[in-house]
C-alpha cells in the first residue's frame, strides 16, 4: 500500500486538515485520507490527559471497542487503526512515548463494552480512554433510549476512574446510512451533557466516500479495509493531537475556518 504518512509543510492549508507537529508548522493528510478540517474538530475537554502530556513523557491510550478496534479488516495486525494511531500520535507529541492498548471485541454493543470498562481501565491504567461506540448498536437497532442510558453509565464509570474519555463514533456503512442518524445524535447529546469529546469518524468517512476519493471498506462492505484503518488512525491521531498539544499554527487555522 502506498505510504499515507503526512509530510511537513507550512501552515497554509487551504481548507484541508491541519496536523499537529509540535512546531510552528502544520501538516496535511495526503492522498485518500485528506478531509476537510470541519470534520475533525474536537469539542469538550481532555484536561487530565492534556496536563499529563505537558508534565510527563508518557501517554497511555486505552481504546475500547468492537471489531474495528480488534483489527478486523486489516490484512495484518500492524495495519490496524490503533497501531496507526500509536505511531502518528507519537509523531504529533514530540518527546512523549505513546502506548495504545487496543481492547476490541467483535460484534460488541455499548452494553458489552460498558460491562468491562472497569476491568480494562484497571488493567491498562490509561491516561485517556477512546471508546469506539455505536456501529453495532445501530446495525442491530438497539433501543435508542437504552443505548443512551448505557453510554452515559459507561462515561460515568470512566469519570469515576479519574480518566479522560473521547468517544469515537460509528464508521460509515453506505448501505445502511439511514440507521445511524439517531445514534450519532445521541452521542452528540451526551457529549454536550458530559463534556466528553466526540471524534467524528462517521462524517469523515462519509465525506471521503461521497467524494469518491477512496474505498475504505472491505469486500463484506461492513468492516474497514487497510486504507480505512490507515485513514481512521491518522485522523484520530490528528484530532487527539490538536486537543492534547495545540500549536499556534493550528489555532490560527481554526480562526480562519
Amino acid at each position: 500500500m502506498t505510504s499515507l504518512r503526512p509530510v511537513v509543510r507550512s501552515a497554509a492549508l487551504a481548507g484541508v486538515l491541519a496536523l499537529v507537529a509540535g512546531s510552528a508548522h502544520a501538516e496535511a493528510l495526503r492522498g485518500p485520507c485528506r478531509v476537510a478540517d470541519a470534520y475533525l474538530g474536537l469539542a469538550g475537554k481532555l484536561d487530565r490527559a492534556t496536563a499529563n502530556v505537558r508534565q510527563d513523557d508518557e501517554l497511555t491510550v486505552l481504546v475500547v471497542g468492537s471489531s474495528s478496534t480488534a483489527g478486523v479488516g486489516a490484512t495484518t495486525p500492524e495495519k490496524a487503526y490503533t497501531k496507526r494511531l500509536e505511531t502518528e500520535l507519537e509523531e504529533r507529541l514530540p518527546g512523549v512515548e505513546v502506548e495504545v492498548v487496543a481492547r476490541g471485541v467483535g460484534g460488541e454493543t455499548a452494553l458489552g463494552a460498558e460491562a468491562r470498562l472497569d476491568r480494562e481501565i484497571a488493567a491498562a491504567k490509561p491516561d485517556l480512554v477512546v471508546w469506539q461506540i455505536g456501529t453495532n448498536d445501530a446495525a442491530r437497532r438497539i433501543d435508542l433510549a437504552t443505548f443512551q442510558q448505557v453510554t452515559e453509565r459507561g462515561l460515568a464509570r470512566i469519570a469515576r476512574a479519574g480518566v479522560d474519555v473521547a468517544l469515537l463514533d460509528p464508521q460509515y456503512v453506505p448501505q445502511d446510512e439511514a440507521a445511524y442518524g439517531p445514534y450519532l445524535g445521541a452521542l452528540e447529546a451526551l457529549a454536550a451533557k458530559t463534556g466528553a469529546p466526540v471524534v467524528h469518524r462517521y462524517a469523515a468517512m462519509r465525506a471521503l466516500a461521497k467524494s469518491g476519493a477512496t474505498d475504505m471498506l472491505s469486500a463484506d462492505r461492513l468492516h474497514m479495509n487497510d486504507i480505512g484503518h490507515a485513514c481512521v488512525g491518522a485522523f484520530l491521531a490528528e484530532t487527539l493531537g490538536r486537543k492534547l498539544a495545540p500549536t499556534p499554527a493550528v489555532a490560527d487555522v481554526a480562526k480562519r475556518t
